[in-house]
């Protein structure tokens, strides 16, 4: 993401909003993109942000299960999260910004590796995945606007350099925030087709951030809802590789 657009540039949004959008020029994707910078708090904001800690809870509908989930991430590419589900045990997943690993009672301890590992290290990019720095695509595509669960939105395809993956991000015409995403997802069990919306936007430490996600991969739906953001409070013991991962790692 980038700092706050120009006054010509917020004009230009204002036009867009009141005007029909057939006869307006299509912003390009890093403009879009930087609208959303500006619309979750900015630049500087988001900069003073070196941690986060982040208390939700996981429901999956569908099979009646219902899971807190601790998660953790750290600049420049640290990320950890532990998900408590009654009856099963603990679920982890992370990376210390090398190694990225996946431990559950249902399948044991495994190191990521591969596109698995790319994804988590895409994932893990602290910056990277709220400022939207164009050095880190290889393709960024504004492919006009789109209907995404009722509003009103720029189509953003973009291309990430290290892993190759490419997602499209939908983006408020009226806002700017995003509001869904729609990728394929590397797992154990090989690729799946993701689609997420994003809502409920609250601010902490002058940033906002999406409070509930609704994600959809195939038959199954998943919905996490944040309670609480502590801006700054990940220890650095939060990425220390789990015991039940060490002895997978080779010397």
């Amino acid at each position: 993401m980038k700092a706050l657009r120009s006054f010509a540039v917020a004009a230009a949004a204002l036009v867009v909003s009141s005007a029909p959008l057939s006869a307006q020029a299509a912003p390009s994707a890093v403009d879009v993109l930087a609208k959303y910078v500006a619309a979750i708090g900015g630049k500087d904001a988001i900069m003073k942000i070196t941690s986060l800690k982040q208390t939700s809870t996981m429901q999956v509908p569908a099979v009646g299960l219902t899971a807190d989930v601790e998660a953790y991430q750290a600049a420049p590419n640290k990320m950890a999260t532990k998900s408590t589900i009654p009856g099963v045990g603990e679920m982890l997943q992370g990376t210390n910004g090398e190694i990225a690993w996946d431990a559950n009672p249902m399948q044991g301890p495994r190191l990521l590796s591969d596109k698995e590992l790319a994804q988590t290290l895409e994932g893990a990019d602290f910056y990277g995945n709220m400022l939207y720095p164009v050095d880190r695509f290889s393709k960024m595509e504004n492919l006009g606007v789109s209907d995404f669960n009722g509003e009103k939105s720029y189509k953003i395809k973009l291309v990430r350099k290290d892993s190759g993956r490419e997602t499209t991000q939908y983006f408020s015409v009226a806002t700017g925030l995003i509001v869904g995403a729609e990728t394929v997802q590397e797992s154990q069990m090989g690729t799946m087709q993701v689609s997420s919306t994003l809502s409920d936007y609250k601010e902490f430490g002058g940033v906002k951030f999406p409070t509930k996600t609704e994600v959809n991969m195939g038959a199954n739906k998943l919905i996490m809802t944040i309670t609480n953001v502590v801006i700054n409070g990940a220890p650095a013991t939060a990425f220390d590789i789990p015991d039940a991962v060490k002895p997978l790692i080779k010397k």
